[in-house]
């Protein structure tokens, strides 16, 4: 029984001489008593090879790597001692989830929780923790009761205890976890022969648990001998750098002394590791309180670059530069980080230089299509076939792989259901799956060609394929009532579906294409599948269980499972944490993201016992639990340490001066202090190193192309570049191993965002020989012709989504309007209260049911909504009743359409334009409402139309006058030429075009305005018309027969001085200037038309009142609008004009230049 210990600080040569020792007294007797080496799991690859790649040693048959768990099972194979089941993670996990279901009502704190997958886990971690300190359930319950605690404390710990007991009492004697059988481990230990004959020695820890710790005092009694390697040089201040380890050997300490026994310890003061003095000036001098700084600062460098990302690029090709010129080999190089978004970036860039490299990061399986399938899967069943765990078990392609073109069939797919509101059994429904449904799909009707509609029937296929799969998982399920039953079923089912066979094959491919990390990972992701099932039938076997509660602990066991891949490949550059840095002696290693809040870390508890509860468990119950915040906070030094003492050779720092979402970082004070060592050591910024020598940019072609991309853009942007660019230019475009996707790359040089002018033959063929077509389309063509081209040139088809949008609202307004206003004949000023109810609901009754295949019938809140519109009709009906009553002008047509051929005597006839080309240009539409008046031989009229949003519902001449707002003019041109249509006079003139806003009043009124009174003028002030009126007298008198000297109409936008003429805020203007108006907007019909038609298809927004329209466009996707590039080609136009002035100075045909008069003829 001997125990020693090797003490120094790092690169003292303590491990090396741990080798040394052993591999001598195997050299000279090869089969002498066992030798153990005892390291943690990380590092025991490592040390193997170091006895491997021996020459000497031809071999080991004496001396064994093991962590502490490989060698207990080395011990139960001997002596036996352990005959139940071992318990994996996941298992552990289902069944402290189904111990929280079973007994949710005897919790206290927690009763909420129980349903949480991630609760079950926290939980798992603490029960975990407090066997690893050797802390039993009944140890905390004895300290819940003996100790006065806060309540809250009190329930937690007690609810901890309670399900930790359950556990304890489910495993006892049937299966063993880890911890469990490393306690197991302890009691077997003297019963060993092999025990007693062996030398054990542990290196590669700097601290133990309560339970390690047992475990190296049993070894001290059994074994022959001992030896504990320790990073520290034996200060004991509990400040210390070494702080963590020196508080081991004070543990170890005691065991000798327990064991009573001498602990032998050796000092190693010497350094062996560095070979460049400022190496070992940096180990030294990291934690002296007094240092001289050094002027040697060769092996030690600080990058400070401006992102993250150029930080990694930065270490890649400096990798490089060392593989070529100094032959240094990729198994030489180390990358440590703190901060997880390195790891991303390291696994995005590093294949781009063609870096080989491990990461020794145990990753999820969560995010492999195959797992993503069977977790959507499971999803699908528990959600009863809701659309998006249905929607992600299509993308994952696992099932669907024996469609050719399957994404493209699936995204037709979901364009669909998005738009049809699929959910439950609707998916099974064949009246929403077939080809005419999808031929209906999006908001053009598309011509059913042969290929359309066998392209359809390929998705209807695929849908049904995979929905056969879900049916026939349920199907299996049906007689299930153990987790044996549903386990079994589930894996039948698979094999039903040959997805065994389906991923074997996979597997085969990526072999044969040599990529054996994804064939590898397929055999890992089936072998956890297979592992999870048999968890469930070992666990909890014959146990009766709902399907929900299978499939529950089924997705839990998933979720634990991750991928433990080994080095592919022994020449890879090694990356890891600084935390568990498994790299040694490697000659150069790069410590990345060296910022403030990353090194020092601000360590918070995550655990479900804080940090005030285990100082209480340590104060008043003498229990060592997990170190706190506040002294892993110490040890972030340490950490650093550590980190940064691993390189023989070279140690380089780096650090960013932004984070991933911008956000500011500092560089971190370990570093400053590092700096602080060395008198000429600078920090090197790495965008000023590049610009004084771009050369060091030039290390890969991949990379070098988008540097050389860059530098080329600031060439033609006339800045100042180096000559170098230019000429890598010209070497890369000449040599065929270089020049790859250069050409193509650099048109992004150039690139405009510029569209290509259609032919006359090829306009006429997207849009016709003749245009038919509505006000909107002419609109939006001034909105910007790349629009109108991606619209009705292209035809491009917006995805509909099974939801209400505005456009929604306002067609069901016009709709529920239009069948009131057919019923009462346009006479509301006679309703009455009861009737305006009567005639909102029966309007909603016919023409809800028809909105988006009966949306407002889908769930409680569309119904609500449809509650909120029938009110909204009421009170828009309540104004219009008060309306009528005060006008002369009655509602004589409703939602009326016009063309150029009328289908029925009912629609209006426009009559046609031409363009430039001689291209006829038919308008067509539909007016909301046209108000009449006739008096005498004169006939006026209104135009009214319905908006449903207060930012449409008024007339901007200003707009009108460039075309941006053409619908209200066009609707009263169309009017006057169909006056015998509509029976009206032969001389009828216009009245008003006026806008009517369908909305819900929303109040705003004073404490002083709450009557009745009040409250009404405001309400009615609210639906208040806007527009332009006539300023005739005849049409003033009609449209409010209230008119009179000094009164403002509440009715529409005209108000009278005391003289009897409009006042400034009326918005009026004489008949003359409205047929200007007209006259206007059809020479804008011509021209915009004459562009369409010329070809025009820029991206050339216009620019109005300081916004684009570009905001709410659907097709901003398609082109791409930037303003960097676009602006030069956004179109403006003069906002300051009088817009009347200016349409006044139009001349009509027939109007004398001179006098201004109109030809009566």
């Amino acid at each position: 029984m001997e125990l020693h210990a090797y003490l120094g600080r790092a690169g003292t040569g303590k491990s090396h001489e741990m080798l040394e020792e052993i591999t001598t007294k195997m050299l000279q007797d090869p089969l002498g008593d066992p030798i153990v080496i005892i390291a943690p799991t990380q590092n025991t690859f490592q040390l193997e090879q170091y006895f491997v790649n021996n020459p000497e040693l031809n071999g080991s048959l004496r001396t064994e790597v093991l962590h502490f768990e490989r060698l207990s099972h080395r011990i139960f194979q001997e002596v036996g001692g352990l005959t139940e089941q071992p318990l994996t993670k996941a298992a552990t996990e289902m069944m402290i989830y189904d111990l929280l279901q079973q007994h949710q009502s005897e919790l206290n704190l927690y009763q909420s929780q129980v349903k949480y997958y991630g609760f079950s886990e926290k939980l798992y971690e603490q029960i975990q923790d407090f066997k690893r300190y050797a802390v039993t359930p009944e140890a905390i319950q004895s300290f819940t009761e003996e100790t006065p605690l806060q309540t809250r404390t009190k329930d937690k710990l007690q609810d901890i205890a309670l399900i930790y007991q359950y556990l304890e009492a489910r495993i006892e004697g049937e299966y063993v976890s880890p911890e469990d059988s490393l306690q197991r481990f302890i009691e077997m230990m003297p019963k060993s022969e092999w025990l007693a004959h062996t030398e054990i020695y542990i290196d590669g820890f700097h601290n133990f648990s309560t339970l390690e710790y047992q475990m190296i005092e049993q070894l001290t009694r059994c074994a022959k001998r001992v030896t504990i390697a320790l990073t520290t040089d034996g200060d004991k201040d509990p400040f210390s750098l070494f702080r963590k380890p020196t508080e081991t050997l004070t543990q170890i300490e005691e065991i000798a002394d327990k064991l009573n026994i001498s602990l032998h310890t050796k000092q190693f003061k010497a350094p062996q590791r560095f070979q460049q003095p400022a190496l070992n000036h940096l180990e030294q001098s990291f934690d002296a309180l007094q240092f001289e700084p050094s002027a040697q600062h060769e092996g030690v460098q600080v990058l400070e670059s401006s992102s993250m990302r150029e930080e990694v690029n930065e270490i890649a090709r400096r990798i490089l530069r060392e593989n070529r010129d100094q032959g240094r080999r990729y198994q030489d190089i180390a990358i440590l980080y703190r901060d997880d978004t390195y790891a991303q970036l390291l696994e995005s860039i590093l294949p781009q230089y063609d870096i080989p490299y491990h990461i020794d990061v145990k990753q999820s399986m969560t995010y492999h299509p195959v797992m993503e399938m069977l977790r959507s899967l499971i999803e699908v069943i528990q959600t009863k076939w809701q659309f998006d765990p249905l929607m992600r078990l299509f993308k994952t392609d696992v099932l669907t792989q024996k469609f050719s073109n399957s994404q493209y069939l699936i995204d037709l797919l979901e364009n669909f259901v998005l738009e049809r509101g699929i959910y439950g059994a609707r998916w099974l429904d064949e009246r929403y799956f077939n080809v005419e449904q999808f031929n209906r799909m999006g908001r053009k009707q598309q011509t059913l060609t042969d290929d359309l509609r066998d392209t359809y029937e390929h998705v209807i296929q695929l849908k049904d394929d995979v929905l056969q799969k879900v049916l026939y998982v349920e199907n299996q399920f049906k007689d299930c009532h153990d987790a044996t039953a549903f386990a079994t079923a589930f894996y039948e089912a698979l094999e039903h579906f040959e997805l065994p066979n389906q991923l074997m094959t996979e597997r085969d491919r990526y072999e044969l294409d040599g990529q054996p990390r994804k064939a590898e990972e397929i055999d890992q992701i089936w072998n956890g599948l297979i592992q999870t099932l048999d968890d469930m039938v070992a666990v909890f076997g014959e146990q009766e269980m709902t399907q929900q509660h299978f499939l529950e602990l089924f997705d839990i066991g998933l979720e634990q499972l991750e991928f433990n891949m080994i080095p592919q490949t022994l020449d890879q550059v090694s990356i890891g944490t600084m935390d568990l840095a498994k790299v040694d002696n490697k000659a150069h290693v790069y410590l990345v993201g060296m910022n403030d809040g990353v090194l020092p870390q601000t360590v918070t508890p995550s655990s479900l016992i804080t940090d005030e509860e285990k100082k209480s468990f340590e104060t008043h119950a003498n229990i060592e639990l997990s170190p706190t915040s506040d002294i892993l906070q110490m040890d972030e030094a340490f950490v650093c340490y550590i980190a940064m003492t691993r390189s023989k050779s070279a140690v380089t720092f780096s650090y960013s001066l932004m984070g991933t979402s911008n956000d500011e970082k500092e560089i971190s004070p370990f570093l400053s202090q590092i700096l602080e060592l060395f008198s000429g050591l600078t920090v090197n910024n790495i965008h000023h190193q590049h610009q004084a020598n771009p050369l060091t940019l030039m290390e890969h072609p991949h990379q070098t192309k988008i540097a050389l991309f860059e530098a080329l853009k600031a060439w033609l942007d006339e800045e100042i570049v180096a000559d170098s660019w230019l000429d890598t230019y010209q070497v890369m475009r000449d040599d065929e191993r270089l020049n790859e996707g250069l050409d193509y790359l650099l048109t992004a040089l150039t690139y405009d965002n510029e569209t290509v002018r259609l032919s006359n033959n090829l306009a006429e063929q997207l849009y016709g020989k003749t245009m038919n077509a509505s006000v909107s389309r002419f609109e939006g063509y001034q909105e910007c012709p790349f629009k109108h081209y991606a619209s009705h040139g292209l035809r491009l088809n917006e995805r509909t989504k099974y939801k209400l949008e505005n456009f929604d609202l306002g067609d069901i307004f016009h709709q529920v309007l239009r069948f009131i206003s057919e019923k009462v004949v346009g006479n509301f000023k006679q309703l009455t209260r009861k009737q305006m109810q009567q005639l909102t609901a029966e309007a909603l009754e016919t023409i809800l049911p028809t909105v988006q295949f009966n949306l407002l019938n889908s769930s409680a809140y569309y119904r609500y909504l449809s509650q909120k519109i029938g009110a909204i009709v009421e009170t828009t009906l309540t104004a219009l009743q008060y309306q009528g009553s005060h006008s002369k002008f009655k509602p004589e047509r409703f939602e009326t359409g016009f063309r150029r051929r009328p289908r029925n005597p009912q629609e209006l006839q426009s009559v046609p334009l031409k363009t430039s080309q001689g291209i006829p240009i038919n308008i067509r539409g539909q007016i909301d409402r046209i108000d009449t008046y006739t008096d005498h031989d004169e006939s006026f009229v209104n135009i009214v139309d319905y908006k449903s949003s207060s930012g449409s519902a008024s007339l901007d001449l200003t707009k009108v006058f460039y075309g941006r707002q053409m619908q209200m003019v066009t609707y009263m041109d169309i009017v006057l030429q169909n006056k015998q249509r509509l029976g009206l006079r032969d001389f009828t003139k216009p009245g008003g075009m006026l806008y009517f806003h369908v909305h819900e009043p929303r109040l705003d009124l004073a404490w002083n305005e709450l009557d009745e009174t009040k409250r009404n003028q405001k309400f009615l002030q609210s639906f208040k018309l806007s527009g332009l009126v006539n300023e005739d007298p005849t049409v003033l008198e009609a449209v409010d027969t209230r008119l009179e000297p000094s009164f403002k109409s509440d009715i529409v936008p005209v108000g009278l001085k005391k003289d009897g003429t409009a006042n400034a805020n009326s918005q009026v203007t004489d008949e003359q200037t409205i047929y200007k108006l007209i006259q206007h907007n059809k020479r804008n019909f011509i021209d915009i038309a004459s562009q369409i038609m010329d070809g025009h298809t820029e991206v050339a927004p216009m620019k109005y009142d300081d916004k684009l329209p570009c905001e709410f466009c659907s097709f901003k996707p398609v082109c791409h609008v930037d303003g960097m590039i676009d602006s030069k080609r956004y179109r403006t136009v003069d906002e300051s004009i009088d817009p009347l002035k200016a349409i006044q100075e139009i001349k009509l045909e027939g109007e004398e230049e001179d006098d201004g008069t109109k030809d009566s003829n």
